[in-house]
């Protein structure tokens, strides 16, 4: 399959640039918590409009424009975290890279997602954009909610999540055309956002912004802690397990079909003179 090839040359890359360059893979990987950053404010800032007019829309219209997010890292060259989970995956199964490299690569490319969501949250903090926010403002009624939520919701909506984040990768990797490929990554990650699954470097962002302004008490680094540890681990199971796992399984099983045609041809064209 050739999403798989594309995989498995996607993790040598990155490995080649953190053995260049740590830092410049962890810049890299701020880059995306950055550009997920501006995919929210958008979100944040139309979606208010409509939760003001108590609009059923509200979440609807939110959504739409946080596939862009997915769209500015791929074509920016950022690094995130949750698609590495698959990335990782397959070409460790592959023998391609190691346990040790998959490690590295997942603590390299969280911790700069983190920094990456808190230098944004920063600037926004200092550029009066979320000045002023009522209490029911729709950035805080969203980090709320997440924070109320049990750890088994979190966990399972965090693997539900990154199933999708990475379906948004891998599909458009069989694509040829960038319309097409750019169209399928805001379509999948809609299907997320509306649905209100959890993606751990969104959330970074997400509660980043919310504790940068005032803020209501609910919304705290216990509550924050609460959501993000069990999302991260259900972010990595859906990226790993039922997406890299998955269609490594599914990949291999096609070629034991393709190595078993090919060796009943070459009996059947062995065997065909002798019938003459």
């Amino acid at each position: 399959m050739e999403a798989i090839r594309k995989c498995k040359e996607a993790a040598l890359k990155k490995r080649k640039i953190i053995d260049r360059s740590l830092i410049q893979y962890m810049t890299r990987a701020a880059l995306a918590g950055v550009y997920i950053g501006f995919a929210l404010v958008l979100c944040f800032r139309v979606g208010e409009f409509f939760r003001a007019a108590n609009s059923p829309a509200t979440y609807l219209v939110s959504g739409i424009f946080f596939g862009i997010a997915l769209v500015l890292i791929m074509y920016g060259e950022a690094e995130l975290f949750t698609g590495n989970t698959m990335y990782f995956t397959v070409s460790t199964l592959h023998k391609t890279t190691t346990i040790k490299d998959l490690l590295r690569n997942w603590l390299a490319c969280y911790s700069g997602n983190l920094l990456g969501a808190v230098f944004f949250a920063f600037l926004i903090s200092l550029s009066g954009v979320f000045d002023h926010l009522p209490k029911e403002h729709l950035l805080f009624l969203v980090a709320e909610k997440k924070i109320e939520a049990t750890t088994l919701q979190l966990f399972v909506k965090g693997i539900l999540c990154n199933w999708l984040v990475c379906l948004a990768i891998f599909i458009p990797m069989q694509m040829k055309e960038d319309t097409a490929k750019v169209f399928s990554m805001i379509l999948i990650v809609f299907i997320f956002f509306a649905s209100g699954y959890e993606h751990s470097i969104a959330n970074f962002v997400l509660f980043s912004l919310a504790l940068a302004v005032p803020h209501p008490e609910a919304i705290n680094l216990a509550g924050v802690v609460h959501n993000i540890i069990p999302v991260t681990l259900g972010n990595i199971v859906g990226g790993a397990l039922f997406m890299g796992a998955l269609y490594t399984y599914l990949t291999s099983k096609n070629e034991a079909y393709g190595s078993a045609k090919q060796s009943v041809e070459y009996l059947f064209h062995k065997r065909k003179p002798l019938s003459k």
